[in-house]
């Protein structure tokens, strides 16, 4: 059952309202004069009608409700229940480890122990034991490396994205082999062949850039004012890509290369962007075409396969692709 957010504030106003000992019985009437002072919203009296037969049925609250017709109003039948201590069932506890097991497995990172510590004081209450890190049965292994130069910065750079807060650091450039203070407006974290880069509106570029978090020193949050960013800019800058670094000033276009039989069946096993479609012939050569901003990722992929792959558009691409 997928619950709302706002439904889930009336249900609180609501648990609050039938555990009230000095207001018993509350009422339609009452429990949506609560809800107005509240959430300072007035939801119709049918609304909490099906927000109160929605807490009986759901398999997630299965709240006691009881309508007493003597007083006219709502009550808890077990007096110990409230919403926000709902017992965990043996199967919850088995899928909550589950998941910590994996976040471990995937790679131990900052955001599994994060997670660890929140949901340690979870199942310390129900006095379970938290799955050991150190498990000797490693059912996923990833290339994750403890210690990737940069990763310390994670949490920050991770609060600044969530905060929309402005941050400063020394970025490294490899190319220009320089340092350079940034001001970024952070808009998103991601990972792309094992490696984290951060996302975000560049004051000095005066528009949307990645940096390498082994590239980046010193982040520090600014108390300034955050500059939003087009959401289409940003769609089309981190989901119509294949990687992290777009060539500046080429548009979203449609790229067509062709693949020998072998290398075929990687790409038909393994698309390297959603919008990737094929046309394959009798004989096990196939035109894949993909709709995407060029980067320098998708050159290096391209240029990996040698011979077994011909770029055919856009010519720009074909030059750049056999510029060895």
């Amino acid at each position: 059952m997928n619950i709302s957010k706002s439904a889930y504030s009336r249900y609180r106003v609501i648990d609050k309202m039938l555990k009230n000992i000095y207001r018993p019985y509350p009422n339609l009437f009452d429990i949506q004069e609560a809800c107005e002072r509240s959430l300072d919203k007035t939801p119709s009296l049918d609304t909490l009608e099906k927000d109160i037969r929605n807490m009986k049925q759901s398999d997630v609250f299965e709240a006691p409700i009881v309508f007493c017709r003597k007083n006219l109003g709502y009550y808890y039948s077990n007096p110990n229940y409230s919403i926000n201590s709902i017992p965990l069932t043996d199967s919850d506890i088995s899928s909550i480890k589950e998941s910590i097991e994996l976040l471990q497995n995937i790679g131990g990172s900052k955001v599994s122990v994060r997670f660890k510590q929140a949901i340690d004081k979870i199942l310390t209450t129900y006095q379970e034991d938290f799955p050991e890190s150190n498990s000797n049965r490693k059912l996923i292994q990833t290339d994750f490396v403890n210690g990737s130069r940069g990763f310390k910065n994670f949490d920050v750079l991770f609060s600044a994205c969530k905060d929309k807060s402005p941050i400063s650091f020394v970025h490294y450039s490899f190319q220009k082999r320089e340092y350079k203070a940034v001001i970024s407006h952070p808009i998103l974290l991601k990972e792309f062949d094992n490696r984290w880069y951060l996302i975000g509106y560049s004051e000095y570029h005066n528009s949307l850039r990645t940096f390498g978090f082994d590239r980046i020193y010193e982040p520090i949050a600014l108390k300034r004012k955050y500059i939003a960013v087009n959401q289409t800019d940003i769609d089309m800058y981190c989901n119509d890509i294949y990687g992290v670094y777009p060539y500046e000033k080429q548009p979203k276009q449609k790229v067509l290369f062709r693949t020998t039989p072998l290398i075929t069946n990687y790409f038909e096993s393994y698309p390297i962007h959603h919008s990737q479609n094929a046309k394959k012939n009798q004989y096990g050569f196939c035109v894949f075409s993909i709709e995407v901003v060029p980067t320098v990722e998708l050159v290096r992929v391209l240029r990996s396969y040698g011979n077994e792959i011909i770029v055919l558009s856009p010519e720009w691409l074909v030059k750049e692709v056999n510029n060895n």
